[in-house]
């Protein structure tokens, strides 16, 4: 598999832009929404949030393990990567602290629990993909998901890279938060493609 650099090199960046100013003002306003799509836009072709990963991944062929799994799992793992550099530099490589990540505990076991919150990122998942796929426009999914974002995790590798540059802290539970947080959106994403190609 040969990997593409320029896709790496731009998820890194525009997760990085994304950690170190976008988060700060909140994807769930105007103006977070507004710096999404700049940086969609700068970083053109770059996914940046691992919940575009995840839905790319998903609605992508599913059978093909190095096409599509291994080189959108690499797109994550350059998204952590530059969601840890933004908070290695905020923090002057320390632990964070900062106001945008708290541990969550891991939800996935008390799924019964949250199965409303599953069934809600699924759909949002499924309205998002139809958005960001038919406007092709980084505005439109930028609004996209400030109007959906609250039933979606969008925070999932700044996450990870805050966990990471605080020792580990709640890593077990943040990684598999990262991971099922975007599967959802990903499975959400798969079913509202199927519906939109049954109709």
């Amino acid at each position: 598999m040969e990997m593409d650099m320029n896709a790496m090199k731009a998820e890194v960046g525009g997760a990085f832009v994304l950690s170190w100013m976008v988060f700060g003002m909140g994807l769930s306003t105007i103006e977070g929404a507004a710096a999404l799509a700049v940086v969609w836009m700068a970083f053109a072709g770059a996914h940046v949030l691992p919940i575009v990963t995840w839905c790319n991944m998903m609605t992508g062929d599913l059978g093909d393990v190095e096409g599509n799994w291994m080189a959108n799992g690499m797109r994550l793992g350059a998204q952590m990567v530059g969601a840890l550099l933004a908070v290695l530099m905020v923090t002057e490589f320390g632990s964070w602290d900062g106001p945008d990540w708290v541990s969550r505990d891991m939800w996935l076991p008390d799924i019964a629990d949250n199965l409303w919150t599953v069934i809600g990122m699924i759909a949002a998942g499924a309205v998002w993909w139809q958005v960001h796929t038919r406007c092709e426009s980084a505005w439109a999914s930028a609004f996209g998901l400030m109007a959906l974002g609250g039933a979606m995790t969008l925070t999932g590798a700044h996450d990870m890279g805050a966990s990471i540059a605080s020792a580990g802290d709640g890593i077990i539970d943040t990684l598999v938060n990262w991971i099922f947080d975007g599967l959802f959106v990903g499975v959400g994403a798969l079913v509202g493609a199927k519906i939109d190609e049954m109709l």
